[in-house]
């Protein structure tokens, strides 16, 4: 009761909540925004972990807000979709072992040398088999490119190098640009299609997009995995020097592997060693759940095309304590993406019946573990597939003043990129390209789960070309933010960020939605692209 007396004031007091204005809907404003992202990124909801207390708090909040703002619940008679998980808690005295041709060599701790995660209860944290360095892990018959040749890897562990071979040569897997066959979950899925038994990732900062410490924030907690997978026994990630002592075991270099990965002709090499990983993880089966609520446009009921705008509402919970703090409050990742979420659901629920399309507003459970609310969504929608014809994802979103510059990462694949230039040649701004294409980000987040099911999506941000600030101030804070923030308790709200930029991201949302309305809703994807439907 206490709980929901504090949802109820937090939403009364949230400026423009009132019923609309005689000249239409208070814009979104940064006062409205901080409100929503203060309550979403406090302690009080421990890093909104999937099924914790804060994720149900966090739940209740979204459904608080969507109803407040007159949005129908989007699943019959309710906002809410069930996201089964299985979550699976480390064993921090988890070992591995190399026991080879020339020697035995531990991988050395638990964390700092390696992350490991035993998804399949079957295996019981207890897995031993032979090791397979299955080079780059790709199977990409448009680039001429497989790791496999047929070899049969059933039962194996596989070895895999981080990324995609080619480096910088634009004449394979797009130069520095990261294609989905480089995404390491990608590559899970390749080995789970040839039956390994699990996969080991060899670590470096380039293949992975980030720093160590991210994957031992992820890998060191409560991990979440799709309730129904359970065909690989084993999933994690080797420092490298931890991959430098497994293939020392098999009595072969690394640099040999590397090289020879890099080679067309490349095919699975079977290493003369043994893994023997075991550790006491805990098992345990909870309910997520995704969040939405519809907006109704003038169109026909139950036939009208419909924009998703969607944001996720998870983050890592509790962790590796940092300076005396283990809440990871995801701040930034991603209250401040919900805050625009909501905000624009109070201005778009106020002007139901205006637009052509109709808009669904959705907070996706568990993108962190997998984007596994989001391919709930797209497995059982709310309404037919057919009807979806865009989506507008928001991710870490701005938080630093206004920009002379919006980034659509993922908009050259569809009609969307002529959208999103019209919104941004009415507001006088410039589109810049996709930062750090090598990163792969447009496979990283709710986008990718859509656009996997044929809806042409895009995650829209601001880009770095701050309004009143010296040339490169936009990259220094965002580049900050990655090395001293991203998936650490540091991300914490920041009374100092500058929201007018988050307002003016909502303004370009609300941009873009109506002009996919004024298209009818047309804006198919590219000849070519690889997600049509």
């Amino acid at each position: 009761m206490r709980v929901a007396l504090v949802l109820l004031l937090l939403l009364s007091a949230v400026p423009g909540a009132p019923a609309r204005a005689a000249d239409g809907p208070p814009p979104v404003s940064p006062a409205e925004l901080g409100a929503h992202l203060r309550f979403l990124s406090d302690d009080l909801l421990e890093g909104r972990a999937p099924g914790t207390r804060g994720d149900r708090l966090t739940q209740a909040y979204l459904e608080a807000a969507f109803r407040a703002s007159g949005l129908a619940p989007a699943f019959g008679p309710s906002y809410r979709q069930e996201v089964p998980i299985r979550l699976v808690t480390p064993d921090p005295k988890t070992s591995l072992d190399f026991s080879g041709a020339a020697g035995s060599e531990s991988a050395g701790r638990f964390g700092d040398d390696f992350v490991l995660g035993f998804p399949s209860p079957e295996a019981a944290g207890n897995v031993t088999a032979d090791l397979v360095f299955a080079g780059y892990g790709i199977e990409a018959k448009e680039w001429g490119w497989d790791d496999f040749k047929g070899v049969d890897v059933a039962g194996k562990i596989l070895l895999l190098l981080a990324g995609e071979p080619g480096g910088d040569d634009p004449a394979l897997f797009a130069g520095k640009a990261l294609t989905k066959h480089g995404r390491w979950r990608t590559k899970l899925e390749v080995a789970a299609r040839h039956r390994a038994a699990g996969v080991l990732f060899v670590y470096s900062k380039e293949g992975a997009g980030y720093g160590w410490e991210v994957v031992r924030n992820g890998w060191t907690r409560p991990v979440t995995y799709d309730a129904a997978d359970t065909r690989l026994v084993l999933e994690g990630w080797l420092s490298g020097a931890a991959a430098a002592r497994a293939v020392r075991a098999a009595g072969e270099s690394t640099e040999e592997l590397r090289a020879a990965a890099s080679r067309r002709d490349f095919r699975p090499r079977p290493l003369a060693v043994k893994i023997v990983a075991r550790g006491v993880p805990k098992y345990e089966s909870i309910v997520s759940g995704n969040v939405a609520g519809i907006v109704r446009g003038k169109g026909p009921a139950g036939s009208a095309p419909v924009v998703v705008v969607s944001g996720h509402h998870d983050h890592l919970g509790l962790g590796t304590t940092e300076n005396g703090d283990a809440i990871y409050n995801g701040a930034l990742d991603n209250g401040s993406a919900l805050a625009i979420l909501l905000a624009l659901s109070r201005r778009i629920g106020a002007r139901a019946g205006e637009l052509s399309v109709d808009v669904l507003f959705v907070s996706p459970a568990a993108e962190e573990g997998g984007l596994l609310g989001s391919g709930r969504f797209v497995a059982s929608p709310p309404v037919p597939l057919s009807r979806l014809v865009a989506c507008v994802n928001l991710e870490m979103s701005a938080v630093w003043g206004p920009a002379r510059d919006l980034v659509a990462i993922g908009a050259s694949e569809s009609a969307l990129g002529s959208v999103v230039e019209a919104v941004a040649k009415r507001e006088g701004l410039k589109v810049a390209p996709e930062p750090a294409p090598e990163q792969g980000f447009f496979f990283r987040s709710d986008q990718y789960s859509f656009a996997r099911a044929g809806i042409p999506a895009i995650w829209l941000d601001l880009g770095d070309d701050l309004v009143g600030k010296p040339e490169g101030t936009g990259l220094s804070l965002r580049e900050e933010y990655r090395a001293k923030r991203y998936h650490r308790p540091t991300d914490a709200f920041d009374p100092t960020w500058e929201l007018t930029g988050t307002a003016q991201l909502a303004r370009l949302v609300e941009l873009v939605v109506e002009e996919v309305s004024a298209r009818g809703g047309a804006v198919p994807w590219k000849a070519g692209s690889p997600w049509q439907r």
